[in-house]
């Protein structure tokens, strides 16, 4: 794998809330960030399937694993088992880079430290207790603010009203986000209204001819860890609804039946977001309008096109589900439903499979969903996707 052909891949990476699009490539990355290197890391595993041999695999797979659950803000006997598992499993592979020449050696005080990490939780509790990057970040906030707020005399009880006021604020903020619903249209556009044309309306019974519809709606998804607040939004954007504007459609996992949870995806399917939109309060009756029937669902609703159902277990080298499209309908359309947006669990992220391990020349980000016949669920695209697909 070439950085041309790697930079090809990264590319044409459909979007997804939380992944960054390198729409440039890595290659030419001259100096690169710690955030840069988390980010990179959510979507180059699955963009070396099918052009790296299985150690290879086996070995960035496991350093990922061991990343994302010494992360965990609890442990406990399991936990730290699969913590101990994922690095025999790096030891067990990592000479593979020494025999292909990637590396000279592997004697690296960092990696050497992993060994620690199992002991040290033991003792000292979960690594979010002794991480200095979050006090680093913090010392902007509550120090160096802090200090140009005030008129630099007497300056300490200057900082600690602000940091006060700024602390009373955010509490604030949090209840009133407390209070707001699960779930809410993202009120930064006006609905659009979908129309249906005299022809579309004789084939319909539907008591109405028009609909408020939605290019994106923001949600909160299941708690993993208590205390901590998620978000995810999800988009469905037509290009051709405003100019300039692209295509996006946001692939999301689906709760299918009663065998769904928040984690884990027995009961659930992947499926594609085509339209949001809300049903109308009033409908056309004989005399006129009259109020919509009182078991309307009140929240947005989505029109999904499914992909295939999860195989019975993920790929045992790099632990991503494959999904494919489904063969049309009858009619010559997706299989698709319409659903409460309630049961979209979370978006997702997939990475096309490429035919011949190349990426065609007519492939963009915007299309590669199109294109793509079977795609990999990217678990890999952040700490609760790790913990929630699976």
């Amino acid at each position: 794998l070439g950085p041309e052909e790697l930079d090809n891949r990264l590319r044409c990476l459909p979007g997804a809330y939380g992944i960054r699009h390198f729409k440039n490539g890595i290659s030419s990355l001259s100096q690169v960030s710690g955030k840069e290197r988390k980010e990179m890391a959510r979507v180059l595993l699955g963009c070396l399937i099918g052009k790296v041999p299985r150690s290879v695999m086996l070995t960035f797979r496991s350093l990922l694993d061991f990343i994302y659950l010494a992360q965990y803000p609890t442990h406990d006997d399991s936990t730290l088992e699969y913590l101990t598992e994922a690095l025999k499993t790096y030891h067990k592979n990592k000479d593979i880079l020494i025999k292909l020449g990637i590396r000279d050696h592997l004697n690296i005080p960092k990696f050497h430290s992993l060994v620690h990490y199992v002991e040290s939780i033991r003792l000292y509790g979960t690594t979010d207790n002794y991480n200095t990057e979050m006090f680093e970040r913090l010392h902007i906030d509550f120090a160096k603010k802090a200090w140009r707020a005030s008129n630099h005399r007497d300056e300490f009880p200057q900082m600690m009203k602000w940091i006060t006021r700024r602390e009373k604020m955010a509490a604030y903020e949090a209840f009133q986000k407390e209070c707001q619903a699960m779930e809410e249209l993202d009120d930064s556009e006006e609905p659009q209204e979908l129309h249906l044309n005299r022809r579309e309306l004789a084939r319909t019974w539907l008591p109405f001819d028009r609909l408020d519809v939605y290019h994106k709606v923001r949600f909160k998804p299941c708690e993993i860890s208590e205390g901590k607040e998620e978000s995810d939004v999800v988009k469905a954007v037509p290009g051709a609804a405003r100019e300039g504007r692209k295509n996006r459609f946001d692939p999301v996992i689906v709760l299918e039946n009663n065998d769904a949870e928040s984690t884990g995806l027995t009961g659930t399917r992947a499926a594609r977001v085509k339209v949001i939109f809300t049903l109308p309060k009033t409908v056309s009756a004989s005399n006129g309008r009259s109020p919509a029937p009182a078991w309307w669902p009140e929240g947005p609703l989505a029109y999904v096109e499914w992909y295939t159902r999860f195989s019975g277990a993920a790929d045992a080298t790099h632990l991503m589900y494959s999904v494919s499209k489904p063969p049309s309908t009858a009619d010559g359309l997706p299989p698709g439903k319409i659903v409460p947006f309630s049961q979209i669990r979370q978006s997702c992220q997939l990475i096309p499979s490429f035919p011949d391990g190349t990426v065609p020349a007519d492939w963009t980000t915007e299309n590669t969903l199109d294109k793509a016949s079977k795609m990999y669920v990217n678990n890999w695209a952040g700490l609760y996707a790790y913990q929630t697909i699976w």
